[in-house]
């Protein structure tokens, strides 16, 4: 255990000797900013005058302020936690440091440990600026409960754990930096996109009805899997009514198995270092 927090306390200043650190903070903040400044805007729109947004009453501010901004700060991973992750490895292995990693007397899941840990910790810097904008929500807002605000907090640290989890194995298999945060901006995307898609696809059976019962029953059991699977797959789907303080386990379940999924790909991609050695 001291060993990986020896690779996480070397991790962290080496995210603040580099200019990295100081921009992924200030990138955060700006984009954040201006989302809560934006939104809060929106809502004052809304509730002045509800029936030129669709609403007959003034909106619940839970759904449709609090909810859709904490999802957009969890959702500002996609594009800042490449900056986070792509260095993890990848610049190691770029500038040949990697093997003198290796060498030491360090275990696989203690170096995974300490540089995952490295990286939650620029999370939680970040959760803090996101911790100043709900100060600022329950000292203007009476009608908010506080363990809203907690979960909502919950729910970016917890999207943000798992995006941070995906980089990391970019990072691990990747030799280029520039080539990591494009893989993992990709892999990010491409998980948006196909929970986007999903909600599109229809619910029956899409085979013709011409078709062989014994050929259209299976193949609507397969569908109905897939389409079940990559509508629960995008991260910001289980975020969402968290954020309103509605805490279901299996969105929790979801966000502890997508970082420890990935983090045993990340084991196995070191582990495979040994057999290519």
């Amino acid at each position: 255990m001291s060993a990986a927090w020896a690779i996480c306390k070397r991790e962290v200043v080496s995210f603040f000797v580099t200019p990295v650190g100081y921009v992924v903070l200030a990138a955060y903040a700006l984009i954040s900013g201006l989302g809560f400044t934006a939104s809060f805007f929106y809502y004052r729109l809304m509730t002045e005058s509800p029936t030129t947004f669709g609403y007959k009453a003034v909106p619940d501010f839970e759904e449709t302020f609090l909810s859709p901004f904490v999802v957009f700060c969890g959702m500002l991973m996609m594009f800042i936690g490449p900056l986070i992750s792509m260095r993890l490895f990848s610049e190691e292995r770029n500038q040949g440091t990697i093997e003198l990693l290796f060498t030491h007397p360090l275990r696989d899941r203690e170096i995974i440990a300490g540089k995952y840990g490295a990286s939650l910790v620029m999370l939680l810097a970040m959760m803090a600026v996101t911790g100043v904008y709900l100060v600022l929500i329950a000292a203007v807002v009476d009608h908010v409960e506080p363990s809203v605000l907690w979960f909502g907090l919950l729910t970016t640290l917890l999207m943000g754990a798992a995006f941070l989890s995906l980089g990391l194995f970019v990072s691990a298999v990747c030799t280029n930096q520039i080539t990591a945060a494009t893989a993992t901006f990709g892999a990010f995307f491409v998980f948006y996109i196909l929970g986007a898609i999903a909600g599109d696809f229809p619910e029956n059976n899409p085979a013709p009805l011409a078709w062989p019962d014994q050929v259209r029953e299976p193949l609507g059991v397969v569908y109905g899997i897939v389409r079940s699977f990559v509508r629960e797959l995008p991260l910001d789907t289980h975020a969402r009514d968290m954020a309103q303080g509605i805490v279901q386990p299996y969105d929790i379940a979801y966000y502890l198995l997508f970082s420890a999924f990935f983090l045993f790909l990340t084991f196995r991609a070191l582990e495979g270092r040994k057999w290519r050695g």
